[in-house]
């Protein structure tokens, strides 16, 4: 009998601190401000009630304490921070104020869909909230502000264009070493954000080389502002020697031929000397003909050499490659 009197006397003490702490709590914020985060801490816990658990007491000491730094936090403006310590006082004391302080703290952020969840969980929490309308148009309004970001970011561009334009019509275009047509090309060039190598390439022009900065949403264009390379062509040596040289050694291969001929008559004859004397006279002319053809064709090397060089077409001096991007930035969301 008297275990069972002292729990229903811890019981009753415990029901009056409780209704106690209400009413004080009621009193404390029957106006909650609106400009900033509510400023009741969870009970103190100092002096419990006789028979009150004491892991209860060290619970609403804690929470009290992460409540505290969360009011530091937030008057500094490290709302982040504001949110974990308020968060952490939730999970050992659930109170109606602090879920007020964390919708506070992520509007401050610019969070609209955690601020409006928060927001909803004070009116369901506060008994009889006596900003209940207020907060309700504010909750709203988060609300259709998060859709309007949600739907921007559903619409908002992910890619750049290029325009590539050049002097010489013809031009191969290069975008990233990789060829993408030749100039001009009707439509602008879709890439992806960043910076991008562009390339402009003809035969007989100096070619332009760039890099441009992608950023997304925004035309960009390119202009490549061709010149002329300067060409030279080399100048060789006339093969005087070498025709002279040439002609002789023809000149003896027919002379061989010839006595050829006139020894086989002479054999035909009978005149067997006659055929001896021709054969000999035919190949001293044949190893002439020999001789001065392989001289000949050196001097077609030697003489042919280049002596020096000459310019076919006079280049300009290249200008400086441009690249020009619009000053229009990519639209930012707009909130309703």
């Amino acid at each position: 009998m008297a275990a069972r009197t002292s729990s229903r006397t811890a019981v009753l003490l415990l029901t009056l601190a409780a209704a106690l702490f209400v009413v004080a709590r009621a009193d404390a914020q029957a106006t909650p401000p609106q400009g900033g985060p509510q400023v009741t801490p969870p009970p103190a816990g100092d002096s419990p009630p006789a028979g009150t658990n004491p892991e209860n007491v060290q619970a609403t000491q804690d929470a009290r304490q992460h409540f505290r730094a969360g009011m530091e936090h937030y008057q500094a403006r490290r709302f982040r921070e504001a949110i974990q310590a308020f968060s952490l006082a939730a999970e050992l004391v659930p109170s109606a104020d602090l879920w007020f302080n964390i919708a506070r703290s992520h509007e401050q952020l610019n969070e609209p869909a955690l601020a409006a969840e928060y927001y909803q969980r004070y009116l369901r929490d506060r008994v009889d909230p006596p900003d209940r309308e207020q907060i309700q148009g504010q909750i709203v309004a988060l609300q259709e502000r998060a859709e309007a970001e949600r739907a921007s970011r559903r619409t908002r561009p992910t890619t750049g264009t290029l325009r590539v334009e050049a002097s010489v019509a013809g031009s191969e275009v290069r975008v990233d070493d990789r060829p993408v047509g030749r100039a001009p090309i009707a439509l602008p060039l879709s890439l992806s954000p960043g910076r991008h190598k562009v390339s402009v390439v003809r035969d007989g022009y100096i070619p332009f080389r760039s890099e441009v900065q992608i950023e997304a949403g925004v035309p960009t264009s390119a202009y490549a502002d061709q010149v002329r390379a300067t060409e030279y062509r080399a100048i060789r040596g006339a093969r005087i020697w070498t025709w002279i040289v040439g002609g002789l050694g023809v000149a003896s291969l027919g002379t061989s031929i010839g006595f050829g001929v006139v020894a086989s008559g002479r054999q035909s004859d009978g005149d067997l000397d006659g055929a001896r004397r021709g054969a000999t006279i035919s190949d001293i002319f044949l190893g002439s003909a020999i001789v001065l053809a392989v001289g000949a064709a050196l001097l077609y090397f030697v003489e042919g050499r280049a002596v020096g060089t000459e310019r076919v077409s006079d280049g300009q001096p290249a200008a400086a490659p441009t690249a020009t991007a619009p000053t229009a930035s990519v639209p930012r969301p707009t909130a309703f």
